[in-house]
């Protein structure tokens, strides 16, 4: 059926007056609409929930600093699992301190500026004015808040159960607080492989990540890395326990910042000053040394997993002990950041004069050293052709913690052995 001419022109009318009323509408003010989530809300919680993604990855994946499956060991997964995340995490905090640092820092690090960085921690170490994540410095009392990488956090009491389900955080928690207030650990804990507190650990009760695992437990508070799963937050969250994710970045004033946020947590803000300048005063002794070498021996920390060569670059956890050590990192010089892979023919052209591998015994590190000098092709390398590649104890320095002194200290003994005739103290005090 044909529509008359006329028809046509009136329905065209009736379509320009409707439109006309929509476009005047649109100028009037929204009726109470829900507010919109700010950018930097939406944000936040996105890099929570990527990194909470990253982690459910590196658990199922063969990682570079994670040791290799064991065939046949029940308990190999968990422990393979929690060492992942230390790996993972030291390469996030890589990544953020490239981020924030500038570019000739990152590629010439200034002995004499961390120096300076380290007095200036001391100084500061006897109050929490400026200490990232504490709220309000003035509030002695109880609630207080903090504010962590999954926002600000209310601490309703002094938190007499604690749990950390870290590795690095686990390490901290017993330098602050008596052993029977952490109530529960992770298997990695527990493994002298990747701790360093393990032996006073063993009689402790094992968890997962599983909030199920973890309620059991009772917690008064959670204090762990930025890698917890967000849905194991959420679920704790919802049933009352404090969770509080904290930042894990190795540099002078991160740990110190680590240990002082830590003990404010713990409502052991004296004991934190106390240790703080424990750590402080064993760091400075250290460089007071080895920031005024000249030549600093060009060093590299090289590992090989599931025959993949790794080395530690800027801004990594081995680079960090390097530098403190007195060396110059090798990997950085050639303009490489964080933990990345590398080949036989970057290995020669970064032509390092000593080469460490923060590798555990049980996965193969005598091995590898013995590839490696053994490799013709490696011959002219400096520090095969002098015998100078040394297995080093992986876990001062892989560790999230303040134990990558104690690497420092081991390495320095290496690269300047008049200068540091006796060993370093084996441990760091308790909390009584």
């Amino acid at each position: 059926m044909l529509v008359s001419p006329s028809r046509w022109i009136g329905w065209l009318a009736i379509l320009v007056i409707g439109m006309v009323l929509v476009a005047c509408s649109s100028d009037e003010p929204q009726q109470e609409q829900p507010a919109p989530q700010p950018v930097a809300a939406q944000t936040e919680q996105q890099q929570t929930q990527d990194q909470a993604q990253v982690e459910a990855e590196v658990e199922t994946a063969e990682q570079p600093q994670a040791q290799p499956e064991q065939q046949g060991q029940a308990d190999a997964a968990v422990v393979q699992a929690e060492a992942a995340e230390q790996q993972q995490t030291r390469v996030q905090a890589s990544e953020q301190a490239a981020q924030e640092q500038p570019a000739e820092a990152q590629t010439q690090p200034e002995q004499e500026a961390m120096a300076q960085q380290a007095q200036s921690a001391v100084a500061t170490a006897r109050t929490l004015e400026g200490v990232r994540g504490v709220v309000d410095a003035s509030n002695s009392g109880w609630p207080r808040e903090v504010e962590g990488l999954n926002g600000v956090v209310s601490i309703p009491a002094k938190p007499m159960r604690i749990i950390t389900a870290s590795v690095g955080h686990d390490e901290m928690t017993l330098a602050l607080v008596p052993n029977d207030r952490l109530v529960a650990v992770g298997a990695a804990t527990k493994n002298s492989t990747y701790s360093n507190v393990a032996a006073l650990v063993q009689e402790k009760p094992e968890i997962s990540r599983d909030p199920e695992v973890i309620l059991a437990q009772s917690p008064d508070v959670l204090v762990t890395s930025p890698f917890f799963p967000v849905e194991a937050i959420d679920a704790l969250e919802r049933v009352g326990i404090v969770v509080i994710q904290t930042e894990l970045i190795q540099s002078p004033e991160a740990r110190i910042n680590s240990i002082l946020l830590m003990g404010y947590i713990f409502g052991e803000e004296e004991r934190a000053f106390e240790f703080a300048d424990e750590i402080q005063g064993r760091y400075e002794r250290l460089i007071s040394i080895t920031s005024v070498k000249s030549p600093q021996p060009s060093v590299l920390a090289l590992t090989q997993y599931s025959d993949t060569l790794w080395v530690a670059g800027g801004n990594s956890t081995e680079g960090s002990v390097i530098i403190a050590a007195g060396g110059v990192n090798a990997a950085e010089v050639a303009g490489i950041q964080g933990n990345q892979t590398t080949s036989l023919e970057g290995l020669i052209a970064m032509a390092p004069e000593v080469i460490i591998i923060a590798q555990p015994v049980e996965f193969g590190a005598e091995e590898f050293r013995q590839s490696l000098l053994d490799n013709e092709a490696l011959a002219e390398v400096p520090a095969i052709r002098a015998g100078a590649v040394h297995v080093v104890e992986s876990k001062h320095f892989t560790t999230l913690s303040y134990w990558n002194i104690r690497g420092a200290e081991d390495l320095a003994r290496l690269l300047w052995p008049d200068d540091f005739p006796d060993p370093p103290a084996e441990s760091f005090s308790l909390a009584e």
